[in-house]
């Protein structure tokens, strides 16, 4: 079917702000299923917005596609870029007006990756009743919770990037200024991610702000995230923030075991379950999980081959994600009836193979705890003796470099699996490892890590990763935690005092692996992960604002009155 694509069309917001979209439809006359994508990554740039969905493909398909840049970005209007601040608003009228059109004939699905998946839920609050599924792909859900902090520790990598490399820099473009003379420095801020680690190393970090104009034109909002280091009335206000009761559509989430966004796909997908707005957003809501990291779809994850089976672009060998998602809006768009699409599919790392489940989490699984213990063991065996702890100095001046995970980050930080040799021999870095196992231990679900430790300092970060260590030495991370001492704290209600250990609950998010007879578990504790994580000073003070910091002796029990302990979601043989 021929496609006809008409450019830059005009959609006016409620205020008089118009903003522009491409559409893409077949040819000739006639009236189509809609899908809409919002996007502030310019919706003529396919490599992003056909990442997951091809728009050309879904128009010789019979779908109408409508692809918007929103307000502040690119062809729209709107002079300032302030995230999610105006997508609920412009997500309900951009509905209203395709609504309206000739080439719509009253159904309309939403998707997105990423920011476009944050749209995508933002748009589905709107109880809009054209709207009849959405299809969002590793998208937030709470903006402080799950975008750009995580257990009280900012996502900083992540938020630089995102600001100074994907945001800044089109602002400029799009209003033809020349960044030589913008702000003064501007150029040199720009330039400065370029040496990510050493530009986010510097004291203070809101310096970052405050050396520069706060131009609305380039990146307030970098500076305004800075100054809300905890959960406050205006990060309430951002993104969905759990309105999973507003929500009356059937989602299909799409997520990675490596994306930085993990979290936030399953706890959507739990408050459909749970509290989606009608019977059928609970009942016919879906999930996917790949091994991929963020906007990485490919089979090759860090430093780890899948097999082409786990490609976004070969799923199963039998369809790619664009497919995968016409078959569901046909479904719910058009009443085609395709083969029954399960609950849940995730795919199983080291089996590498995908699995279809009723639900998630999983069950039954057995909690099953494995033991940090003298010498650098872990085992199943709880503790008997007393034992001295193992101790550390954490050095917020030389912190522990960021060595894979769910990333977000300039591209010489590999995310996913990646080999921790570089880290495994810092005097800050201690490591646990089992026996090699005698069979197959497959983990399906959160890992948990109760971490007994005391600090000198008056504040401090946890961060503990659990590796399958192969055969041939190499210790490849599979999922990871970070806390912050004064967030658990605030959080529970609780005090602290320099040399106190009770008991740190971590949570490493959740995984799906086969870990294989002959390997080895092994668990790594620091106090650091940079540039992903901002350092903590260990003085008590906000990390953006402290002009210094001061090294911690860290201490990590395994005693019968203090087992630290790895909790793992075991599945039964």
């Amino acid at each position: 079917m021929a496609v006809l694509i008409d450019k830059n069309v005009a959609i006016p917001m409620r205020d008089g702000v118009v903003l522009k979209a491409d559409v893409y439809r077949p040819e000739g006359a006639g009236r189509f299923p809609v899908l809409l994508q919002r996007t502030p990554y310019n919706k003529e740039f396919l490599p992003i917005v056909a990442m997951t969905l091809d728009p050309i493909r879904a128009a010789a398909a019979g779908y109408a596609v409508v692809i918007q840049d929103v307000r502040g970005r690119w062809a729209s209007e709107g002079e300032v870029f302030s995230p999610y601040g105006h997508e609920e608003a412009d997500g309900a009228d951009t509905l209203d007006w395709i609504a309206r059109q000739p080439f719509c004939d009253g159904n309309i699905g939403a998707y997105g990756l990423s920011y476009m998946g944050g749209t995508t839920w933002l748009c589905a609050v709107s109880g809009h009743p054209a709207l009849k599924a959405i299809s969002p792909t590793t998208a937030p859900n709470d903006f402080w919770r799950d975008h750009f902090w995580r257990d009280g520790v900012a996502h900083l990598g992540t938020l630089a990037v995102w600001a100074l490399r994907t945001i800044g820099p089109a602002a400029l473009v799009r209003i033809g200024l020349d960044p030589a003379t913008f702000g003064g420095r501007l150029t040199e801020l720009v330039a400065a991610v370029d040496h990510f680690g050493d530009t986010l190393r510097q004291r203070p970090l809101n310096a970052l702000a405050a050396a520069h104009p706060e131009d609305p034109r380039f990146v307030p909002f970098l500076f305004e995230i800075l100054r809300h280091p905890t959960p406050d009335a205006w990060t309430e206000s951002l993104l969905f923030s759990d309105r999973h009761p507003q929500v009356r559509v059937p989602a299909l989430i799409i997520a990675g075991w490596h994306d930085l966004l993990l979290n936030a796909d399953l706890s959507h997908y739990a408050g459909m379950r749970q509290r989606g707005g009608s019977a059928e957003a609970r009942e016919h809501t879906r999930l996917v999980v790949g091994p991929w990291a963020h906007a990485m779809f490919l089979n090759q994850v860090g430093q780890v081959d899948f097999g082409f089976r786990s490609s976004g672009y070969l799923l199963d060998l039998r369809e790619d994600l664009t497919l995968l998602q016409l078959r569901w809006f046909d479904r719910w768009l058009r009443a085609v009836d395709h083969p029954a699409t399960p609950r849940v599919r995730i795919f199983v790392q080291g089996l590498n193979h995908w699995r279809d489940l009723d639900d998630w989490p999983l069950a039954p699984v057995v909690r099953q705890p494995w033991y940090l213990g003298a010498g650098g063991s872990l085992t199943p065996q709880p503790p008997t003796a007393e034992e001295a702890p193992d101790a550390y100095v954490y050095d917020p001046e030389d912190p522990c470099p960021t060595c894979g995970g769910n990333l977000l980050m300039p591209l010489q930080y590999t995310p996913g699996p990646v080999d921790q040799a570089p880290i495994l021999g810092r005097r800050d870095v201690l490591t646990y490892t089992s026996a090699p196992l005698t069979e197959d231990l497959e983990i399906i679900g959160e890992v948990r890590m109760v971490l007994y430790a005391s600090s000198s300092a008056r504040d401090t970060d946890w961060v503990v990763k659990l590796c399958d260590q192969h055969p041939d030495g190499s210790t490849l991370n599979l999922c990871d935690g970070v806390a912050r001492v004064s967030y658990q704290c605030a959080r529970s209600g609780s005090s602290y005092q320099p040399g106190d250990a009770p008991p740190w609950e971590i949570s490493l998010w959740s995984t799906a692996a086969v870990i294989p007879a002959g390997h080895r578990l092994r668990v790594v504790v620091t106090s650091s992960d940079f540039p992903r994580y901002d350092r903590n000073p260990n003085t008590g003070e906000n990390p953006c604002s402290a002009t210094t910091s001061e090294p911690a002796l860290q201490r990590v029990f395994h005693t019968p009155d203090r087992p630290s302990r790895i909790e793992l979601p075991i599945v039964p043989r």
